[in-house]
């Protein structure tokens, strides 16, 4: 696989006119993409035991396996982003252990979206620091490819590299947590070139329980965790495709309430969680509905280009089909 910078093609400036969302500031702050290094690349089957939830976890019907089946049906070796260098991995897993020893509460569902590795690294510390079980649900919907507009390898290196615990079967009432890549929708005031492989995607209010599931389950409240809430919080607002689910989680009488991992530096993490402010979704236009991005991804989401190819790319550098 290809050593790719933050911004690995050439893009041509374009417009939106919507609310600026985490992915619109994404770029200006994303460290570049570290380089490989060769490693055992283990079977879709046995990378799917290392993060399947049990089969009675309400959860587990959310989790995508896109990502992780990419890989093939045998061991093989490969060239993967080293994500242990990236700061915020390791910012991530430092937060997201403070954050399970102090203990999630029972009524709240998690959204952790980080740059992937980040948000596999943080739902992995939490997994082990918590007392209480975790249900990690994985929504990354993508395909590595040799020519990718963004750096898939680097969440499929993340979650093969970590091994989080997962509930025992039967367990009831573990705490529910998204794990999100905010690389999904970024570029997206941007035109990637001919050659690029439009590889973003983007979530839909298919991919997470809907406000009776919730209350059915004790979950009343929803924390939206991301790098940053910059620089004028009180006006942060959530990614573009979360926006109609929010609308509904708040409709439903669910609260929100939006937090930057940094806002968990601090020895009692639950006092930040507490006294954020509750969020409400305001109708908004969302890129998601915009036909000049669909115009500008050049057939991505879903399109011609955002075919999968990961096996074709092993194939070619020598690693096995």
């Amino acid at each position: 696989m290809q050593r790719k910078s933050a911004v690995p093609l050439l893009l041509v400036a374009g417009s939106c006119a919507t609310a600026r969302p985490p992915s619109a500031e994404f770029l200006a702050r994303a460290e570049s993409v570290p380089p490989s290094h060769s490693q055992l690349l283990p079977s879709a089957q046995r990378a799917f035991s290392a993060w399947q939830l049990p089969p009675d976890d309400p959860w587990m019907r959310f989790s995508k396996w896109t990502l992780l089946s990419s890989l093939g049906d045998q061991v093989t070796t490969g060239e993967l982003p080293d994500v242990r260098l990236l700061k915020l991995v390791q910012r991530a897993e430092i937060f997201g252990q403070r954050l399970g020893s102090a203990g999630l509460p029972p009524d709240t569902l998690w959204i952790v979206d980080l740059r992937g590795a980040a948000a596999v690294a943080f739902g992995n510390a939490l997994s082990h620091a918590s007392p209480q079980p975790v249900s990690l649900v994985m929504t990354f919907n993508n395909w590595p490819a040799e020519r990718e507009l963004i750096p898939a390898e680097e969440t499929l290196a993340a979650l093969l590299t970590h091994r989080p615990r997962l509930p025992d079967p039967g367990v009831s009432g573990s705490r529910p947590v998204f794990l999100l890549d905010a690389w999904r929708l970024a570029y997206r005031d941007e035109e990637p070139d001919d050659e690029a492989v439009d590889n973003r995607y983007y979530l839909t209010g298919s991919d997470f329980p809907e406000p009776a599931q919730l209350e059915e389950r004790g979950i009343r409240r929803i924390v939206y965790l991301t790098e940053t809430l910059g620089r004028d919080p009180e006006n942060a607002v959530e990614e573009d495709d979360l926006h109609d689910t929010f609308v509904r989680y708040s409709q439903a009488g669910l609260s929100i309430s939006l937090l930057g991992l940094d806002e968990l530096d601090e020895p009692q993490p639950q006092l930040v969680i507490n006294r954020r402010r509750f969020y409400v979704p305001r109708h908004r236009p969302t890129v998601v509905l915009s036909p000049s991005f669909y115009a500008r991804s050049r057939g991505g989401f879903g399109g011609p280009r955002a075919r999968p190819s990961f096996h074709g790319v092993i194939h070619r550098s020598g690693h096995g089909g």
